[in-house]
């Protein structure tokens, strides 16, 4: 047994998945050429009481990175254009996003999960001036009015949309848009093959859960939200971080980046403005 270690028994199915992505970082910060290196994540895993290596995580170590790196990326050019901003994290599970990016003091985070998933990320997280985590259901949206509505927003959805029907999609991004004065939200975008490919990949079937929400077109979200103004279609086989990828997952992006549609399959991020 990991006698000391922190239980996790409490967790739904859907909330475990954020096992998936805190294993992938943690074995891009422990790998010979890291993309993300995010130390804590290791650590996280480490001194938390869960069969991790019963999850296979193979491939998906460098898509999360990637995919990762590229949002934070984004939350620190609108920084950088907001020095008042708010940022947004939806289902932020164990990811140390607060601790990487670069942020002003005037600028305040919230980082939104599950009430199980903020009390277990409590044990590895504090909140201090300009940080806040918010233990709720995103669907229930009663925890926005916790959330100043009159600064500059960015939001990020990392790895959670396939796990939300559609129709609490639309809801969500509505309540969302219509909130917050002006803005950005950003996510990656899995398409309706990806989500299908989904149910076999190995950590998914570990856990015993399905993904249920994709879509192809990059304008879909402009119908679910009418003040959605689509900005940026980016895929990861693009990034200049595919680039530490092995030689094998580099040729396979090399063939993929002929095809628009292969990109998409290949990982994306989309962002847009309100």
């Amino acid at each position: 047994m990991n006698k000391g270690r922190i239980d996790t028994n409490n967790l739904t199915k859907v909330e475990e998945t954020l096992f998936i992505t805190l294993y992938a970082r943690a074995l891009d910060s422990v790998s010979k050429n890291p993309i993300l290196d995010d130390k804590s994540a290791q650590d996280i895993v480490s001194r938390i009481n869960y069969n991790f290596e019963g999850l296979k995580v193979t491939k998906e170590k460098y898509n999360t990175a990637i995919r990762t790196k590229e949002l934070d990326m984004r939350i620190e050019r609108f920084i950088a254009n907001h020095k008042n901003a708010i940022v947004l994290d939806l289902g932020c599970g164990l990811d140390s996003r607060v601790l990487r990016v670069n942020t002003h003091n005037s600028v305040s985070w919230y980082d939104v999960d599950f009430p199980e998933v903020i009390n277990l990320r409590k044990h590895f997280f504090s909140e201090k001036s300009g940080y806040h985590m918010l233990g709720t259901s995103l669907l229930d949206l009663g925890w926005l009015k916790k959330i100043p509505n009159d600064r500059p927003v960015i939001i990020v959805a990392d790895g959670v949309l396939p796990f939300i029907g559609e129709k609490d999609i639309k809801e969500l991004f509505n309540r969302l848009t219509n909130y917050f004065q002006t803005g950005e939200i950003a996510f990656n975008g899995y398409t309706t093959l990806a989500v299908k490919l989904m149910k076999n990949t190995p950590s998914i079937k570990a856990i015993g859960i399905e993904a249920n929400m994709g879509f192809d077109d990059p304008r879909e979200p402009e119908r679910w939200a009418p003040r959605l103004n689509l900005i940026e279609e980016a895929f990861l086989i693009e990034s200049a971080f595919a680039a530490k990828m092995p030689w094998g997952f580099r040729m396979l992006a090399a063939v993929m980046s002929l095809s628009s549609n292969m990109k998409r399959e290949g990982g994306r991020i989309l962002r847009y403005q309100f």
